[in-house]
């Protein structure tokens, strides 16, 4: 991904804050009278005896706090604190890179967690550089838009409209990823009744599994668009020049969760000699002030209706809720593995039982990322939650596995 796609992200969900994408714009100053040192104090809990686990997650809990703490505390960073929480269980795995000269003041175990008072500096850099990955890897969702269009009193089914055509034309631009049109025609040949849901924005099961397996899309536009003729209006001035009005309904659903992320009704008008070229620019108007548009200086400023899409998958990014089938353990064995990734695996906020039949069960993960990293991450600690880990196949919204006991 190059550095304006990211510029452009982070200016969607920080528009106006401290931190700018690509460690440009306005930083906080490091060395201000000490402002960025301070204390903070963390807890872990002890599971299973495990001191030293616990030990690490009070220090992670204890940085993550500090840089909350000493960026509420400044003036720059009091205007990011609000939307530096839609990334907070994201970067609480990394917050230690965000903390330098630390140092432990005080620590031990203490009604069945461990308690660690520390003090050090926060890296702006650090924290700016921690958003700016953040948005890259998770506030980049996929589109797919399907819009009912009826354009100059034709009627056009969604898949190839011009109100479509247009939205990825200016996300396109501004380095946004679309489902590409020719297969969003053959879904919805192949898949009528399914796609039917998704034009009304019901999102669940087996529509769910068209969208995300079959094509990727992690977020889909919906609505309906229609343009008008308001040429009397111009009548006393023109007779030549056609005056159109569109009017635009649309809404944005995440496909993980079937939530609505954001949703917004405008009309913008367009005029031309042409009809059909009147009506372009009257969606084109609308569109560019939802979505956004660039300035003079090409940089890409965003629109209320995409800077909230953003703010919001970002958010839900940090509670997906992730499937997992699995084969190989009877029902104690299931206990103590969903005990283990729950305490265990950075990132698993909950676990819960979806049933088992036999040494076949399925397990529901509320999960800080995208699947691959949740994959990765039992990948990595299998040893060490004493299972052997063998993962099958790995979708947007689903783990496939095989586990054993060691």
């Amino acid at each position: 991904m190059n550095r304006k796609f990211a510029a452009i992200l982070t200016s969607l969900v920080f528009s106006g804050a401290l931190f700018c994408g690509g460690g440009s714009g306005k930083q906080v100053k490091e060395d201000s009278g000490n402002k960025m040192r301070g204390q903070a104090t963390g807890y872990g809990t002890i599971y299973l005896d495990d001191t030293a686990l616990a030990r690490d997650r009070a220090i992670d809990d204890a940085m993550n706090k500090l840089v909350k703490k000493v960026l509420g505390t400044t003036i720059e960073g009091r205007s990011v604190v609000e939307d530096f929480a839609l990334v907070e269980s994201i970067v609480e795995a990394r917050s230690t890179g965000m903390v330098r000269d630390w140092k432990i003041l005080k620590e031990g175990a203490r009604d069945g967690a461990f308690v660690v008072t520390l003090e050090g500096e926060v890296y702006p850099q650090a924290v700016n550089d921690t958003i700016e990955a953040t948005l890259r890897n998770y506030g980049r969702p996929k589109f797919m838009v399907l819009v009912n269009e009826t354009f100059e009193g034709k009627r056009n089914a969604p898949g190839y409209t011009v109100t479509e055509l247009t939205m990825m034309d200016i996300m396109g631009n501004a380095g946004f990823e679309f489902v590409d049109a020719s297969l969003t025609q053959e879904l919805m040949k192949k898949e009528k009744q399914k796609m039917a849901s998704a034009i009304k924005g019901r999102v669940s099961g087996n529509v769910q599994d068209v969208l995300l397996d079959d094509a990727g899309a992690e977020v889909i536009i919906t609505g309906n668009v229609r343009t008008s003729d308001q040429s009397k209006a111009l009548e006393k001035y023109s007779r030549t020049m056609k005056s159109k009005q569109a009017i635009l309904n649309l809404k944005a659903v995440d496909v993980y969760t079937g939530r609505i992320l954001a949703s917004t009704s405008v009309n913008m008008p367009g005029v031309h000699i042409d009809n059909d070229t009147a009506s372009k620019i009257a969606i084109q108007r609308a569109l560019q002030k939802i979505l956004g548009k660039e300035d003079d200086e090409e940089k890409f400023i965003s629109g209320p209706f995409m800077n909230q899409i953003t703010k919001k998958f970002l958010l839900s990014a940090t509670q997906r809720m992730i499937m997992i089938t699995i084969t190989g353990l009877d029902y104690k064995q299931l206990t103590d593995f969903r005990n283990q990734i729950e305490h265990k695996v950075r990132g698993i906020n909950k676990v819960y039982s979806r049933g088992q039949a036999g040494k076949a069960s399925k397990i529901e993960v509320e999960f800080a990322g995208k699947t691959t990293d949740l994959a990765d991450e039992l990948n990595a600690k299998a040893e060490g939650l004493g299972f052997g880990i063998e993962i099958k196949e790995v979708f947007p919204n689903r783990i496939m596995m095989n586990v054993n006991k060691l």
